[in-house]
């Protein structure tokens, strides 16, 4: 591979790829990384995600992407007795690594948000996120053409290339809100806009491009089927998000078969459910999934199935995901009998 060539395939991988933030099957789990608004926003007092995925092994070394976040209430207990405005805080970080050449995104951030009732049933969340960002490359596991004697490879042999370990940090403002209804506790909507990104940082090894900001639209909404007394669900999810000329769309819905029903402000009473689902994102892959809810735990799997033009390369195999959720109080608040 000649110098030149490399250098301007690094430069076109540099500006398509990393041009884009990371992006799950299983979106709904790192909520901070689709709107910065969801930290605090939840029935218990914490919530800890994870996920994992790794794609495109079966065209050469796999892309793996990882997230960790953690998110919780502040003032939720004062908030509540006192009708003033909630408190979330939460914190996040993620990584994209690829290549032969470690090619690697990290990046964290740490999320503020204003919880305020609009009313008996519904709530609005203003978030804002300030985040750090790095991208590296480790040039020292690469193969070169200078490396090449007799036909054969010998990794002794000098490089010659100018090229080194190099790495680009970065400064990053995002903002977004969020509107949850819950009419019942089997009624819920949410949705909300989020725009990453704001001031559009630098952020390339190579040159002195800027960080597309990026707008995030997303809407969930939780609904019997049938009667409102059944134990089973259907629960349509939407997301749509523009970086650039970059574009995804996500649609989909999951079936909940729930076992047994939860108390919304106790630890005395945990739901237990089972989720199945399809997504469709567009002009790429359908995702098929499934994950379990017990006590305080979730654990969810998903897979995607290639059906856009690489998939004649790929054979239809995308990746598998994993995600595990935590969500818990700080104390045991469940209502306690007085002996008669």
């Amino acid at each position: 591979m000649k110098k030149g060539i490399l250098y301007i395939a690094i430069m076109i991988f540099s500006f398509e790829v990393w041009s884009q933030d990371i992006h799950f099957s299983q979106f709904d789990v790192n909520v901070l990384s689709i709107n910065p608004a969801y930290a605090g926003m939840l029935q218990r007092d914490f919530r800890l995600a994870n996920n994992y995925k790794n794609q495109w092994g079966s065209i050469g070394i796999p892309y793996s992407t990882f997230s960790v976040a953690y998110d919780m209430n502040v003032l939720k207990q004062k908030a509540f007795k006192k009708g003033i405005s909630d408190i979330g805080v939460g914190v996040s970080f993620s990584q994209d690594k690829a290549g032969t050449s470690n090619w690697s995104k990290n990046q964290f951030g740490l999320s503020l948000s204003a919880i305020q009732e609009v009313d008996r049933h519904t709530k609005m969340s203003l978030g804002l996120q300030g985040g750090y960002g790095q991208n590296s490359v480790t040039v020292d596991k690469l193969s070169w053409d200078n490396q090449f004697a007799n036909s054969a490879y010998d990794e002794t042999l000098p490089t010659r290339e100018k090229f080194a370990n190099s790495s680009k940090s970065f400064i990053d403002v995002s903002g977004g809100l969020l509107l949850e209804n819950r009419e019942t506790e089997d009624k819920i909507f949410t949705g909300g806009i989020a725009y990453y990104h704001i001031n559009k940082p630098m952020y390339t090894l190579f040159s002195n491009d800027r960080l597309p900001s990026k707008i995030v639209v997303h809407a969930t909404y939780e609904t019997p089927i049938g009667s409102s007394l059944t134990m089973k669900r259907i629960i349509p999810k939407l997301l749509y998000a523009r970086q650039g000329k970059h574009q995804e769309i996500i649609a989909g819905a999951l079936y909940r078969n729930v076992m047994k029903e939860s108390s919304s402000h106790t630890t005395f009473a945990n739901e237990t459910y089972v989720d199945f689902g399809v997504y469709y994102r567009f002009n790429d892959a359908f995702i098929f999934l499934t994950a379990i809810d017990y006590k305080n735990f979730r654990f969810g799997f998903s897979y995607d199935t290639n059906v856009s033009k690489l998939a004649s390369a790929t054979r239809s195999r995308g990746g598998f995901e994993f995600s595990l959720t935590y969500k818990g109080f700080f104390s045991d608040n469940r209502i306690k009998l007085k002996k008669a």
